[in-house]
């Protein structure tokens, strides 16, 4: 199209287009139209917009550092994909800038992700109590609160707090806890080594910008945060979290209960993860295996009836199941004994009086005397055998302890907080465990999961159009895209996993009737087989 043009000096047909990335301008494309009979540049410019009409930066510089950042990449990873892709790439130092003039908004995003979060659960739980709610109305919600930390070891420097509504399943507040500023640890000890005099000024004017905000053990990161979330929810959100969901890993309900943050009138309640209490069990069962083994008495080896480490995960699963499947505390306590007596009984000892009655008992003993049969020998139908004489001492007291009502009462709703485990994983996928990470990115990293975490991966288009980004019809026809994938793989997730469990029926079903004919003494009915 250029050749073709007449330049508009000496007017011949001589024109030619040059375009090329220079290493001050990063992703911005400098086009340069040269006239070969003049032999000097006609027109000159770079073929990108300037952010909000800045002079000296760049739209795509800007928005491609936000991409990084929102897929979890840093300056050095962000550095490598441009050198691949042949592009200039960003300098560190700038691409850090653009970082930072990025970190200035998060205040304002959180508030715009909240403030439609909260305003939809409030709509959700108005409609689902049949009641009308004010602006200035305080609603009380049942929350699960989980907190999670940048890396392992109970020594991170950042930690998140995140509270989950449990109706509508949407995150309504979250907080991150810093006891680490790399700007206080370098410049600020170099400063007060070599110029102490200058240190105190330098340290008034640092504070605003300073990263820590807790100082304080990890661990207690997580009650910490509990105490900023539940203060400022009237304030911020018109909400009152009356109950809460734990795993029972920290001492945030009993923090909550001694500061009182809605008053001497309106008490905490504490409802536990089913998950997280199911895992007690296994967790007391191996500490037992391993402290019994010290003393050199063996529970967990070769042979039938040992405590072995599948035994444990299945008494797991059962443990589970028996709280899932009752809805009262009488008869989760009676299901929880009744999977350890099953598991204790033989053809000498049969000890199934816990165990459900009639003809679809999961019970083989229990379902044999429903159908007026002989039950089948214990050694081919009880799965997960255990030497009663050897182990009852031991299973026993863990058992009762683990049944006991003010645990059990706890559990009655059945809920989990697969909802958080969810959030919290968004939240590391956008900022590494194995990295160095601020406390701005941290939080940035925080506030664009649960953006997509409530409203789906098509809320993309509106968290970049919040921090001034143009968006087209690519940016939403992906996030639709992602979405609708991610809604298929959750169904055929969910068919595959009761496909699997009816074949599991099946095949148990099959094989006990086989076992059966053969205790008979083989077949006595198949055409032309007599």
């Amino acid at each position: 199209m250029v050749a073709s043009l007449c330049c508009p000096q000496c007017k011949n047909k001589c024109l030619s287009l040059c375009t090329d990335s220079r290493p001050t301008s990063g992703l911005a494309v400098f086009a340069q139209v040269n006239c070969s009979s003049c032999e000097e540049p006609v027109y000159e410019q770079y073929l990108a917009t300037k952010f909000k009409s800045k002079t000296k930066v760049f739209d795509m510089n800007r928005q491609a550092v936000y991409s990084s950042l929102a897929c979890g990449l840093g300056a050095t990873t962000f550095r490598n994909f441009c050198e691949n892709m042949d592009l200039a790439g960003l300098h560190h130092k700038t691409f850090h800038t653009h970082a930072s003039q990025l970190f200035t908004q998060l205040e304002g995003f959180r508030k715009h992700v909240f403030s439609e979060t909260v305003a939809y659960v409030r709509e959700v739980h108005a409609r689902y109590c049949g009641t009308t709610l004010g602006v200035d109305d305080t609603l009380n919600i049942i929350v699960s609160y989980d907190g999670t930390w940048l890396t392992r070891g109970h020594s991170s420097h950042i930690g998140v707090g995140c509270a989950v509504d449990l109706l509508t399943g949407l995150c309504v507040d979250a907080h991150v806890m810093c006891t680490y500023c790399q700007v206080c640890e370098s410049t600020g000890q170099k400063l007060f080594q070599e110029k102490p005099e200058e240190y105190a000024a330098w340290l008034v004017d640092h504070l605003d910008k300073c990263e820590v905000n807790y100082k304080g053990s990890s661990g207690m990161m997580e009650v910490e945060a509990a105490r900023v979330i539940w203060r400022r929810s009237v304030n911020t959100n018109k909400l009152r979290y009356t109950t809460l969901l734990s795993d029972g890993d920290s001492k945030t309900f009993t923090e909550l209960n001694d500061i009182k943050p809605y008053g001497e009138d309106i008490h905490i309640d504490k409802e536990e993860c089913v998950n997280h209490v199911s895992k007690r069990l296994g967790t007391a069962l191996r500490n037992m295996v391993t402290d019994c083994r010290k003393r050199g008495v063996t529970l967990g080896g070769r042979g039938r009836g040992q405590l072995t480490g599948n035994a444990i995960r299945k008494l797991q699963i059962y443990y589970n199941r028996a709280i899932r499947s009752n809805k009262d505390v009488c008869s989760m306590k009676k299901a929880i004994m009744a999977s350890l007596y099953h598991c204790f009984s033989t053809d000498e000892n049969p000890q199934h009086e816990l165990c459900p009655a009639g003809e679809s008992s999961w019970c083989f003993f229990q379902e044999a005397l429903a159908k007026h049969q002989v039950p089948g020998p214990h050694k081919h139908l009880i799965h997960t055998p255990l030497n009663e004489e050897k182990l009852a001492a031991h299973l026993l007291p863990i058992y009762e302890r683990l049944s006991e009502e003010h645990l059990l009462s706890r559990c009655v709703s059945g809920k989990t907080q697969n909802a958080n485990e969810c959030l919290h994983s968004l939240i590391w996928s956008r900022c590494a465990k194995d990295h160095f990470a601020s406390r701005s990115r941290v939080e940035f990293a925080v506030l664009t999961a649960i953006r997509e975490f409530n409203f789906g991966p098509a809320a993309a288009a509106d968290s970049a159009q919040f921090f001034g980004f143009q968006t087209g019809h690519h940016m939403k026809r992906l996030g639709a895209a992602r979405m609708h994938k991610r809604v298929r793989n959750s169904l055929k997730a969910v068919r595959d996993k009761q496909s699997k469990r009816r074949d599991k029926v099946r095949a148990a079903k099959s094989k006990r009737l086989e076992e059966l004919v053969q205790l008979e003494g083989g077949p006595a009915y198949a055409a032309g087989m007599f």
